[in-house]
């Protein structure tokens, strides 16, 4: 086991009240595993990563939990144990586990050329001489096949395209070679051909450098093109976890349902068939629903159990976690399945 997240709570404490963005989550991962992280705008996802780096900004805390990580040495660390601008927690951090962020042209310096940043991120974690590090860089550069290197390392992120950038975000993440990377949404704000390009790196690099992937998307077709184990969350907890092809053809909750059914397909127009959108908007994270998070939303809500008690997150099948009472009957066998309302 590489990682482990164990019941992460991370809240932000502000005048108006305290926003549980992370309630409850727990995840693992194996060495080599890639993980997706799904869910709408809000539920959580890039504060629970920003959280496995101590990255999370004020007024964020995490509350409870534990985060452990192997280290390259062996050793199980508990990443909430150390000071956030520690030392330890410092060499793991770019070093040990390396973060695609968002988006690039936002998180690269502007000031500094792409050779610059990516140098800097080398000089630390390995501690080689300037002139080494740069024959690095260009190495890396040529690795996640940007074109020209030797000139792209002296060219500032505004001098190249937005596909361009993120290849140098992949470059600078994967320099120290990492145990684990993190991908928060790195092919967003790219078009559908250059996105393509990109998952398509990430997945020849991780077999390369043998590395675990943990990716968190919105597209449930990137899920199902670079994962093999997929994590479902919903107002800061996890719904569901399961495989990759129990995800999209055995469902255990209603939300997961709903996302899928929500995505157009093939011949649907064509079937007069029409989308079925997520009814209702996710709740005021000031006003937490009492009982199951999903009940304000949820087609099955009985309400009577749902309202008043928080369902657990418990086994439903092989390596298969659902977090619903009613996960067992619902049926749900497949994404055009039809559903029906089950009685409490």
């Amino acid at each position: 086991m590489l990682l482990e997240i164990d019941e992460l709570k991370t809240h932000y404490h502000t005048p108006q009240g305290v926003v549980k963005a992370v309630e409850g989550a727990s995840l693992k991962i194996r060495e080599g595993q890639a993980v997706g992280v799904v869910g709408e705008s809000g539920c959580g996802k890039s504060v629970m990563l920003r959280s496995i780096l101590r990255i999370v900004p004020q007024p964020g805390k995490i509350a409870a939990g534990t985060i452990r990580f192997r280290r390259k040495n062996g050793e199980m660390a508990d990443l909430t144990a150390m000071d956030s601008n520690g030392r330890a927690i410092r060499d793991i951090r770019g070093g040990e586990i390396a973060m695609i962020f968002q988006e690039p042209m936002s998180s690269l310096s502007p000031v500094h050329t792409i050779g610059d940043q990516i140098v800097e991120a080398i000089q630390l974690h390995k501690r080689v001489p300037a002139a080494k590090a740069r024959e690095m860089t260009i190495e890396i550069l040529a690795k996640v096949a940007m074109p020209r290197p030797d000139q792209i390392i002296d060219q500032y992120p505004h001098e190249i395209s937005g596909g361009m950038r993120q290849r140098a975000m992949i470059a600078m993440a994967l320099s120290c070679e990492p145990r684990l990377l993190i991908a928060d949404e790195p092919t967003t704000a790219l078009d559908v051909t250059t996105q393509a390009q990109i998952l398509a790196l990430m997945r020849r690099l991780q077999a390369e450098f043998g590395m675990a992937i943990l990716f968190v998307t919105h597209d449930l077709g990137v899920v199902a093109q670079m994962t093999e184990y997929v994590v479902v969350m919903y107002m800061g907890q996890v719904v569901e976890s399961a495989p990759v092809d129990d995800i999209f053809f055995a469902p255990r909750h209603p939300y997961t349902h709903a996302l899928l059914h929500s995505i157009p397909r093939l011949g649907q127009r064509s079937a007069g068939q029409r989308l079925e959108p997520i009814r209702g908007t996710v709740p005021d994270p000031f006003a937490r629903p009492s009982g199951c998070p999903f009940h304000t939303r949820c087609r099955f809500n009985d309400g009577q159990r749902c309202v008043s008690e928080l369902p657990a997150l418990r086994e439903v099948g092989p390596d298969h976690q659902a977090r619903c009472h009613y996960a067992e009957t619902l049926g749900l066998s497949g994404v055009a399945a039809p559903l029906e309302r089950v009685s409490a």
